[in-house]
């Protein structure tokens, strides 16, 4: 959600050179980006573990010389580590109590003290306005290589899939369990889009749900096909989300790879305000109920999460059928492209 952002400061400062600073694992989805003359992968379980780790991540971002930075994080610790790479100028949002750290620190929009739900998009491009930097390209992007499109490819091939003639799960969420659904729901999703449209669907599943993939996998039977042995990196989840015909997912990133690609999306929503998210919606259908307890933002819900069991696979099949009606033009001149 921050690639609107990077665009707006490429676009804006096009002489510049812009490193990116993140965890390693986005290096694989965001690193290509044209916008980023280079990415410096942070290890924070390795090499930049605790107070050692971070000089020695902050030694490693001074070779750049960099005296401007933007910390789009809300976070403490990405403002420090910014200001021991010796970077003087910093813009950020006043939060977490470290406006101190910052030179620039306009306020998120509060109410009754508390920060306004806004897109994420929108959030980071109101950002860029620190540094008078305007953009309404709230359109999010991203990029394949073309290694990556021979691996995608040799894997459809392996499980018997064709570009755009399946469908994927993905019901994890490495938020936390109050973000899933049920094994029965994804199962029974499986099965109706199978009898409905005659399509195969791909569980997914990234680090730490396996299990949960394997029992989607054994409810649901041959109408998926199982990636819990062998989970697609996320490098490999850009090109074959993009070949899909439809996602089916909790509120997590797949959801905004498929939206970077256009990819048709019913999105299982529970515990988080939708107003984060409130932006390229053009190809998404959002299913959520309004309960009382909600939206709690909470990593793991005390009640009995009536907010995700309350949505059944019924209102999936309705929602893939309107936006699979919608799309079908699309669909098609992909298959013929």
């Amino acid at each position: 959600m921050v690639t609107p952002a990077l665009r707006a400061l490429k676009q804006a400062l096009p002489e510049t050179t812009i490193v990116a600073v993140g965890p390693g694992v986005l290096e694989k989805l965001l690193g290509n980006l044209p916008w980023l003359d280079c990415f410096l992968p942070l290890q924070r379980k390795t090499r930049h573990r605790g107070l050692t780790g971070m000089w020695r991540a902050a030694r490693e971002i001074r070779e750049f010389g960099a005296k401007d930075g933007i910390v789009f994080p809300h976070s403490q610790s990405s403002a420090i580590l910014l200001r021991l790479a010796g970077v003087r100028h910093l813009l950020g949002y006043w939060s977490s109590g470290r406006g101190f750290l910052l030179s620039d620190a306009p306020k998120p929009i509060l109410e009754n003290g508390k920060r306004v739900p806004e897109p994420m998009t929108r959030h980071y491009l109101t950002l860029l306005k620190g540094w008078g930097i305007e953009s309404s390209d709230e359109r999010l992007e991203l990029l394949t290589t073309e290694a990556e499109e021979a691996a995608a490819s040799a894997f459809l091939q392996q499980h018997g899939l064709e570009v755009g003639q399946f469908f994927a799960l993905n019901p994890g969420a490495s938020f936390g369990a109050s973000k899933f659904w049920t094994v029965d729901g994804f199962a029974s999703s499986a099965r109706q889009l199978l009898t409905r449209h005659g399509l195969r669907s791909l569980v997914l599943c990234g680090p730490g749900e396996e299990f949960l993939a394997r029992q989607i996998a054994e409810a649901a039977g041959d109408c998926v096909v199982d990636t819990s042995s062998a989970p697609l990196p996320l490098e490999l989840l850009k090109p074959v989300l993009r070949d899909s015909r439809l996602l089916v997912t909790t509120d997590t990133g797949p959801r905004h790879i498929a939206t970077a690609f256009s990819v048709p999306t019913v999105v299982l929503m529970g515990p988080t305000d939708p107003r984060y998210t409130a932006s390229n919606l053009e190809r998404t259908e959002v299913l959520r109920i309004d309960v009382d307890c909600g939206p709690c933002h909470l990593k793991v819900c005390p009640l009995d999460h009536r907010c995700m069991t309350g949505l059944t696979s019924d209102h999936v099949l309705a929602a893939a059928d309107r936006l699979l009606t919608r799309f079908a033009e699309d669909s098609q001149e992909s298959l013929h492209a």
